[in-house]
This record gives structure tokens, C-alpha cells and sequence, in this order.
């Protein structure tokens, strides 16, 4: 295995976890105190569990103009944690008409959806479901 900071993603996706722990521990060896500390205190704030490594974003236009955005999060191990998709249907002037917010789970399961509509009139946006 590379040095540590050489390695992609997809290095440390495919190395096993004792190749992983001897890069680790040859990048810790040669750092100072100072370096140590730092790393710890960067470490001790992430959540482990439920860290985000990569997102992933995808712009579909549909029939009507409207325009989806789908943000799908993974975990360090390339497995689908979560997603959130962005939809805009738009006025004929051009203008956002409503934008509908939805939180979708790893298996696309809905977990909710907001709807905010916008107005030409000059009235503000409001959250209608």
C-alpha cells in the first residue's frame, strides 16, 4: 500500500484493513506532537456512525420543464446512506412556481417531503405541506 495521503477512495475501499492500519501507523510515526493533537481533535468531532464521505448529484429535466435534483450520500464504504431530491416546476414567465424538498432513505423509502410555493405577486414563499 502508498503512502497515506497518495491513497484515492477507492485504494482504501479495496486495501484490507491491516494494509489500511500499517499506513495509518506509518503516517502517525513520523508525525510531531503537535500534528498528533491536532489529528485527534479533528477526529474526536466526527460521527463515525453516520459519516458522509462522498455525494453524488444528478440534474434531470422533465417533460413539463421542471427540474429535478437528485443528492445521494454514501458511507466510506461506497454503500447509499441516504438522498435528497429537488424539484422545480417553474411558472411559463420562468419564475420558480414550487420547489418540493424530499428526504429519501438508503433504500428510497420517503421520509419527507416539503413543498414550498412562490409567488409572481410579490407575496412571500410558503411552506404549503
Amino acid at each position: 500500500m502508498g503512502i497515506l495521503s497518495d491513497l484515492t477512495l477507492q485504494d482504501l475501499r479495496a486495501a484490507t484493513v491491516l494494509g489500511i492500519r500499517t499506513a495509518i501507523t506509518n503516517k502517525i510515526n513520523g508525525m510531531t506532537k503537535k500534528q498528533l493533537i491536532i489529528l485527534i481533535l479533528k477526529v474526536a468531532d466526527v460521527d463515525i456512525e453516520n459519516f458522509e464521505i462522498e455525494e453524488k448529484t444528478v440534474f434531470v429535466e422533465g417533460p413539463e420543464g421542471e427540474i429535478s435534483r437528485l443528492m445521494v450520500s454514501f458511507d466510506a464504504l461506497g454503500n447509499k446512506i441516504k438522498s435528497h431530491k429537488i424539484d422545480r416546476i417553474y411558472y411559463p414567465t420562468g419564475e420558480i412556481d414550487t420547489i418540493t424538498l424530499t428526504e429519501l432513505d438508503a433504500l428510497d423509502v420517503v421520509k419527507s417531503v416539503r413543498k414550498i410555493k412562490h409567488y409572481i405577486d410579490g407575496k412571500q414563499p410558503e411552506i404549503i405541506a
